[in-house]
């Protein structure tokens, strides 16, 4: 891999995202599809970019452009909000009453949250802050309040995550599945999240497949369809659409539960397949590549935070506590950026020796 590749098409999602598909909607309801986009576009931009230092800042016309949506219809005052049910308001009285502010509120307020296997085998719940921060900045060369951009930071438990267990997906496969309707546009963008981790556990596993069945396909999509063929039709239909979007394409089949001594020929399991270009695709060189800017960056912090401690045991004290959250804080700030350029560019040529 070049090195201009490190910012290409290839990005990253959280594996709890991927092996969780339902967290996103359990907790944020119908804002859950703007949540996860604004979390890719803020995340692709936070990590793929020449300065990954900074609060990420955009405007709703730049979120609408890369993402696909109607600017009219992110800022529409939601039904929710009456006379009895307000909107949240900040300092200055301005309401977050539009589909998108009110999205951005929610994943800056409520914790997502994800039910998972831990390190030890055990039933776990994991809980993430996605927006550290939200600032709504005013242009002041007009009156009018519509002129905004939003300046934004990362939750410090989700960005570890970016760095140290995540999937590879195609960021502009994942933009490409806008559909008609917002709803339809999480359904499939969400599958395609599904999709990162069928390919990385097909290539864990130096397979070109990955079996799985309808419900949980139709689960995936946050299709509530009773009737076994209809919701089996629906998933079909939906895979049909997705097929022509993306370039990284799959093909697919049902067939009957493939365990052994199952006898029914009932076809409600799927077949994924994918080709040997897909799987060369999500290049794994990319997770080495953060994993070990990570461990030289966490290093260079612990030494910086505690070069002033002469004590040996204080020292050892200091870095101990220390904290992810104080990682990160120091991480995306102008402290020792000359130190963290020299990182980036060292883990470069050690990771893509060809240039």
């Amino acid at each position: 891999m070049k090195k201009t590749d490190i910012n290409a098409a290839l990005t990253r999602v959280p594996q709890d995202m991927a092996f969780d598909t339902d967290a996103m909607n359990t907790t944020f309801q119908r804002q859950a599809g703007i949540v996860r986009d604004a979390f890719i576009y803020i995340s692709r931009r936070q990590f793929n970019t020449q300065d990954i230092f900074n609060n990420i800042t955009f405007s709703i016309d730049d979120f609408c452009k890369e993402m696909g949506y109607n600017k009219s219809e992110l800022y529409r005052r939601l039904d929710i909000f009456n006379d009895k049910i307000k909107p949240p308001k900040l300092i200055d009285g301005h309401e977050c009453d539009g589909l998108f502010e009110y999205a951005l509120f929610r994943a800056a307020k409520e914790n997502i949250v994800f039910n998972r296997w831990s390190k030890k085998g055990n039933p776990e719940i994991k809980t993430y802050q996605i927006l550290k921060s939200l600032e709504i900045l005013y242009n002041k060369t007009t009156n009018k309040n519509v002129k905004r951009t939003y300046s934004v930071q990362l939750g410090a438990d989700i960005m570890n995550e970016l760095f140290a267990r995540f999937f590879i997906l195609d960021y502009d496969d994942y933009r490409a599945l806008a559909a008609k309707s917002s709803d339809a546009t999480s359904s499939y963008r969400n599958f395609y999240i599904f999709f990162a981790k069928m390919v990385s556990i097909a290539r864990s596993l130096n397979q070109h497949s990955f079996t799985t069945n309808v419900n949980e396909i139709a689960s995936v999509l946050n299709y509530k369809i009773d009737e076994p063929k209809n919701r089996k039709q629906s998933v079909k239909r939906a895979l049909e659409d997705i097929q022509k979007k993306l370039k990284d394409t799959f093909t697919y089949k049902f067939i009957p539960d493939p365990k052994p001594g199952n006898k029914s020929k009932l076809q409600y399991h799927i077949l994924f397949l994918f080709s040997e270009e897909t799987l060369k695709r999500f290049e794994y060189k990319l997770v080495g590549f953060w994993l070990k800017i990570k461990d030289k960056a966490a290093y260079q912090f612990r030494q910086t935070q505690t070069e002033g401690i002469s004590d040996y045991f204080q020292r050892i004290h200091a870095k101990d506590n220390l904290t992810v959250e104080d990682f990160y804080t120091w991480w995306f700030s102008d402290m020792d950026k000359d130190a963290k350029d020299y990182i980036i560019k060292e883990v470069i040529k050690d990771i893509f020796p060809d240039g």
